[in-house]
Formats: structure tokens, sequence, C-alpha cells
């Protein structure tokens, strides 16, 4: 809770007035180790905050799955596009670990920003958030080796490494478990 109280202190510059506002709106969510905060085909009516566990996002076809994100303590965590198309998702997010996760509705956010423009700030940090993610991800697709991506990975999930599988952790970066198992070796050897 003292992320999110920071977030509202701190970051947006709001007051704790605003804080409790948004707390008084906020439902806690416990799902358990494989169980699912949202399947592909459902309209997304949440944000949430991730107050403790380990989550992943992931689409797939087929024949397999490819994770695209993965959310930790303290994130924000949603099916973002489909939050605000309110059209069906195309991904599942799914728990690794137990996890608790603070939720606010799509009504009642939308309520809020409706009664107090200062929630505008909110609204946008959570945009800027999911938009500047997705942008590095693409960019790291596009511009890094698979190598460069491992490096990265741990400043942008710090301790993911001791949270999430290899073969999760692979399938992020777009490699088969045994390159990652490579690349973790040349990481060490270079050391």
């Amino acid at each position: 809770m003292e992320s999110l109280i920071s977030l509202f202190t701190e970051k947006l510059g709001l007051d704790k007035k605003h804080f409790d506002t948004f707390y008084g709106e906020l439902q806690l969510k416990t799902i358990k180790k494989k169980e699912y905060l949202i399947r592909e085909g459902a309209v997304c009516k949440f944000i949430g905050f991730v107050e403790s566990g380990t989550l992943r996002s992931y689409v797939q076809n087929a024949k397999e799955e490819f994770n695209n994100d993965f959310y930790l303590d303290h994130d924000l965590v949603s099916a973002y596009t489909s939050f605000l198309t309110q059209m069906p998702t195309n991904c599942n997010i799914q728990a690794l670990t137990n996890s608790t996760i603070y939720t606010i509705s799509y009504e009642k956010l939308n309520a809020l920003i409706a009664n107090d423009s200062a929630f505008l700030k909110l609204s946008k940090h959570i945009s800027d958030t999911y938009f500047i993610r997705k942008c590095k991800r693409e960019t790291s697709f596009l511009k890094h080796s698979a190598l460069e991506r491992f490096e990265n990975l741990s400043s942008i999930y710090p301790g993911i490494e001791q949270r999430v599988s290899q073969y999760h952790i692979a399938s992020y970066l777009g490699i088969e478990p045994e390159s990652l198992s490579r690349l973790k070796l040349l990481t060490y050897i270079n050391k």
C-alpha cells in the first residue's frame, strides 16, 4: 500500500485526500498460482496494482504461448488495450505465484475523473507507463540481440530470475530455453 501512497503523493503530486478517495474505490483480489486474472476473449474492466506476487501476460496461437509481459510487486496490471477500448482482449494474464492485487473498475476510475480532474494525472501515468513499456520492448526486439535483451531483463524486472521460470523468461525474450542457458553461461563467463 505504501507504493500506492507514494505514487499519489510523490510522483503525481496529489494529496492524501485524493488517495483516500481512490482507495475507497479499490477492491482487493487474491489469486492463486496458475489462476487467471483475465482470459483471452473477456473484456478488461479493471486496472490493477500488484501488492504482491508475480504474473505473466501471454498470447497464444494454435501451437504455443508467447509471454509478452510480467508484473511484479508494485506494478500496474491490466489488459490495457481492452481496458481502453472495452473490447475483448487477445491476451491472458496468469498468476505465477499467489498474488494480491488492488483493482479499480473502468466505471469507478472514469467516475473519479469526471468528479475531479486531478485524477487525470493518474490516468496519464497509467497510459504513459504502458506506452513506455511497450515501446521499449518493441525497440529491443528490433535493435538488440538476444544477449542484450537478456542483459536488459533484470533492469526492467528486478529479481525476475528468482521469481519466473527459465521457460517463461525464454519465451519473453523470443528464444528457446536452451539458448537462454547458453546466454546465462556466456554472461557468467564474461563477468
